[in-house]
């Protein structure tokens, strides 16, 4: 493919260097004002859209996309698709992009390496499980249609995005679908229809899709959407101003799920979540044997926890989890620390808010545990620089005290030297040298005779 670069036209060559650039309005006149060619190739057998996918820009990769750029064509050498391209980059937007516009999940490159197994490859576990956890809009538009005798569809279809969008989620921590649930109140103004989908799909992608990951998956999406219904239906039956659907409804849940103990563990939502696992219908189901071999053992406020145990199934396991997670909804790029304590992480201002009437009984000692810390690593690095320090002066020391001691020798054996080249005196200039000494001697009497 190497004649494919003397082939591109200067446009098409342009069009290779602004997606490359990331320069938006640049990619946009070349394929709308001047025509190019959306698919074009390049030397290495990479489109326009593979570049785009591989340097992570949104923007570019859904202009190239709505122009008609085929997302699954692959002709590149290696055979990488847009979504391996994509998974390197390890951009998440970009991903659920090309996988909204049909990017292909089992696809293969050269190495027989579907996208996913590169993204863990490079260390990108949180794109693995944006893409294990995709499911096409087509799986919930299927339940918005008449099917056989029914006189209404299972499913409305002003609820497709939003059902859709909360079956892709790969968080599914009972905090976060519950606050996403009150942002969204139309699935809890049809919370049973919703349920009997999500009951719906479990059971199909449990035996006929052969994916007990996603199968679980959707039982614990119902599971919780029963927990908050059963929720209101109780607030409602005490007080009737209380069951009612606003932004805010499910905050008591949520605060009965993430009160802690005194050793910070939310007692509540471990029973929640291991009733949501001994709920699940499908016994033969290998992925939830292995949950119950895991947890039974597992005494309450012991690790692994029931939500550790549900994340490492939904997300996969991992070694070492880089990721700070919010404290209130198990997000994991909490990106705010409490201002106290400066070790619980929050997703935003609405999670702190939630957790503050159970953290606030933790944070001072928090705080406290954590100014020890610091001082005590303080003072280990003080003590290291003054180790190393003293070290530092010790060896100068040997190292002045080798070079002296070899400046002395150097000086003994030049001494020596010269002593060497001095000239030695004969016997006979010696008794020529007495002679001539006693002569003086003999003269100098003679002259004090005299006088």
């Amino acid at each position: 493919m190497a004649t494919a670069q003397i082939d591109l036209s200067t446009l098409e060559k342009e069009l290779f260097t602004y997606t490359q650039e990331k320069n938006y309005e640049e990619v946009k006149r070349l394929l709308t004002v001047e025509k190019v060619f959306v698919d074009c190739v390049d030397a290495d057998g990479m489109t326009p859209l593979q570049h785009a996918a591989y340097k992570g820009s949104y923007k570019v990769c859904k202009l190239l996309l709505d122009c008609g750029a085929d997302v699954n064509l692959t002709k590149h050498v290696s055979r990488y698709s847009a979504l391996t391209f994509a998974a390197l980059s390890g951009n998440p937007d970009v991903i659920n992009l090309l996988l909204q516009y049909g990017a292909s999940t089992t696809s293969v490159n050269s190495i027989n390496k579907t996208a996913a197994q590169m993204a863990s490859f490079v260390g990108n576990h949180y794109i693995v499980s944006v893409i294990n956890n995709f499911i096409p809009m087509k799986e919930i538009e299927f339940f918005c249609q008449l099917q056989g005798l029914e006189t209404e569809p299972k499913l409305p279809l002003n609820l497709t995005p939003f059902v859709h969008k909360m079956s892709v989620m790969t968080n599914i921590n009972p905090v976060r679908l519950a606050l996403f649930m009150q942002s969204n109140l139309c699935i809890l103004e049809h919370a049973d229809k919703v349920i009997r989908v999500f009951t719906i799909l479990s059971e199909k992608y449990f035996k006929e899709e052969d994916n007990e990951l996603i199968s679980l998956k959707f039982h614990h999406l119902a599971f919780v959407l029963k927990g908050c219904v059963k929720f209101l239906c109780s607030q409602k039956a005490k007080d009737e101003s209380k069951g009612r659907l606003t932004s805010e409804c499910l905050n008591p849940f949520i605060k009965h799920l993430i009160k802690a103990d005194s050793d910070r563990f939310p007692v509540a939502l471990e029973k929640f979540l291991r009733q949501d696992i001994r709920e699940y219908p499908f016994l033969d189901c290998s992925l939830f044997q292995q949950l119950v071999r895991t947890l039974s053992p597992v005494d309450f406020g012991a690790e692994p926890s029931a939500i550790s145990i549900i994340h490492e199934a939904v997300s996969g396991q991992r070694g070492f989890d880089p990721l700070a997670r919010c404290a209130t909804c198990g997000d994991p790029f909490g990106k705010k620390k409490c201002g106290t304590c400066k070790v619980i992480y929050y997703c935003d201002k609405t999670c702190q808010k939630l957790h503050w009437f159970t953290h606030k009984e933790h944070c001072p000692i928090l705080a406290k545990t954590s100014e020890d810390f610091i001082k005590e690593s303080m003072d280990a690095e003080e003590e290291v620089r003054r180790q190393e320090e003293e070290e530092a002066q010790r060896k100068q020391e040997e190292e002045e005290a080798v070079k002296k001691q070899e400046e002395e020798e150097t000086l003994k054996k030049e001494a020596v030297k010269e002593e060497g080249k001095a000239p030695q005196k004969t016997e006979e200039q010696c008794s020529s040298n007495a002679e001539t000494v006693t002569s003086s001697n003999s003269d100098g009497a003679g002259c004090s005779d005299e006088k």
